[in-house]
C-alpha cells in the first residue's frame, strides 16, 4: 500500500502537465452509512480526474467525472487527491486514494435538521489506478 507515493515521484515531469489524466476503475466493496453500518457490495464505479490549474505540489482545480456524469469543477489537495467537489443543488464528494489500489468516495447530504435528507454514505473502494 506504501508503493504510491514512490510510483508518484517516478512520473516523469510531463505525466503531471496540465491535461494529464488520473483515471480510477473501482469496484465498491462495501457501502458505510454515517452510524458506521456497513453492507457488500459489488457496484462499479469510474472517476476521471484531469488537472486545470494547479501548482507544483498539485493543490488547485480540477475536472472530476463520475462514470459518464458531467465533469465537475474540483479543489485538490495534491495529484492525488482528496478531491472536493459538489455534484448539484445539496450534494458534496470528496474522493481519497487510500493506496496502490484503494480509494473511499464520501457523499454528503449538505443542510441540516428536516432538511437533510440522509446522513453520508462512505464506498470503500477498489480500483484500478492509472495516470
Amino acid at each position: 500500500m506504501r508503493v504510491l507515493p514512490f510510483l508518484l515521484f517516478a512520473l516523469p515531469g510531463a505525466a503531471w502537465a496540465e491535461g494529464a489524466r488520473l483515471e480510477l476503475d473501482c469496484t465498491v466493496a462495501a457501502t458505510c452509512d454515517a452510524t458506521g453500518a456497513c453492507a457488500a457490495s459489488d457496484d462499479h464505479v469510474r472517476f476521471m480526474v484531469e488537472p486545470e490549474a494547479i501548482d507544483a505540489e498539485g493543490v488547485g482545480l480540477y475536472t472530476l467525472w463520475v462514470d459518464d456524469a458531467e465533469g465537475r469543477t474540483a479543489r485538490g489537495a495534491s495529484r492525488t487527491g482528496p478531491f472536493l467537489w459538489q455534484a448539484g443543488d445539496g450534494l458534496r464528494m470528496q474522493l481519497a486514494l487510500t493506496g496502490d489500489a484503494s480509494a473511499i468516495w464520501i457523499r454528503q447530504p449538505l443542510g441540516t435538521g428536516t432538511d437533510m435528507a440522509s446522513g453520508p454514505e462512505i464506498d470503500l473502494l477498489t480500483c484500478e489506478v492509472t495516470f
